[in-house]
C-alpha cells in the first residue's frame, strides 16, 4: 500500500484546490470528458431527473458517472453527497427525497460550496445543505444517512482508507454507498508522469 507523508499530502491537496477553485468559476477545459447537460445525458440520468432543476444548474454537472443508477432513492431518505463540487447531484437527490427527505453535500473547496449554494438558491430547493468539510473527517454523526453518494471523488482522497472509515460510519446499518468514479488501470504512462508532476 502507497503511504503518502504530510509533506507529499500536503502538496496534492493545494493542486486539487487550486484546479476546484479554477472549476468554481468555469468548467471550460478543465475536464476530458462531456460535463453539463450532454454529460448528464450520455451518463443515463433520468430526463425527468435533469429537467427537476434549472438548466443554468445542469450546466455545473462535471461527474464522471451515475451513482443514481446502483439503486433508488426513496422519499423520506437522508442521502449525504461526498465532494459535492457544485451541488448538481445533491439537488438531484434531495429532489428524489421529497417531500419529507433530506440530502446533504460536502466538499472540501469553498469555492466549491459557494458554487453549490447558488446553485441551491437557483434551483429553489430547501431540503438540502451544503458545508465545507474533509471526507477523511466528516461533521456527521454515526448513523446518520440512508444512502452516501460520491462521484469522481475517491480517486482525489489521499487518504482512501481513512475517506472510507467515515463514510461507512456515517450510513445507516443496511445504508447503501453509491460509487462513480475512475481508476488509473495498466501502463499509463502520461497519467502517471502528470501524477507524478504533482509533487514538483
Amino acid at each position: 500500500m502507497l503511504i503518502v507523508g504530510a509533506e507529499e499530502t500536503q502538496k496534492i491537496t493545494t493542486v486539487v484546490k487550486r484546479k476546484y477553485k479554477n472549476v468554481s468559476q468555469s468548467l471550460e477545459g478543465q475536464f476530458s470528458y462531456p460535463t453539463g447537460k450532454v454529460g448528464l445525458q450520455q451518463l443515463g440520468y433520468p430526463e425527468e431527473l435533469v429537467e427537476s432543476v434549472p438548466d443554468d444548474v445542469v450546466a455545473w454537472y462535471c461527474g464522471v458517472g451515475n451513482p443514481f443508477a446502483l439503486t433508488d432513492i426513496m422519499p423520506g431518505e437522508h442521502v449525504l453527497d461526498v465532494g459535492c463540487g457544485a451541488g448538481v447531484d445533491t439537488l438531484f437527490a434531495a429532489k428524489l427525497t421529497e417531500p419529507t427527505g433530506y440530502a446533504a453535500g460536502v466538499d472540501f473547496s469553498k469555492e466549491m460550496i459557494e458554487r453549490a449554494e447558488h446553485n441551491k438558491q437557483l434551483a429553489e430547493v430547501e431540503n438540502v445543505s451544503f458545508q465545507v468539510a474533509d471526507a477523511a473527517a466528516l461533521p456527521f454523526e454515526d448513523a446518520s444517512f440512508d444512502v452516501v453518494t460520491t462521484n469522481a471523488m475517491l480517486n482525489l482522497a489521499v487518504d482512501k482508507r481513512r475517506t472510507l472509515r467515515e463514510i461507512y460510519r456515517v450510513l445507516k446499518d443496511g445504508g447503501r454507498f453509491h460509487i462513480a468514479d475512475q481508476m488509473l488501470v495498466g501502463a499509463a504512462q502520461e497519467k502517471e508522469q502528470a501524477i507524478s508532476d504533482w509533487f514538483k
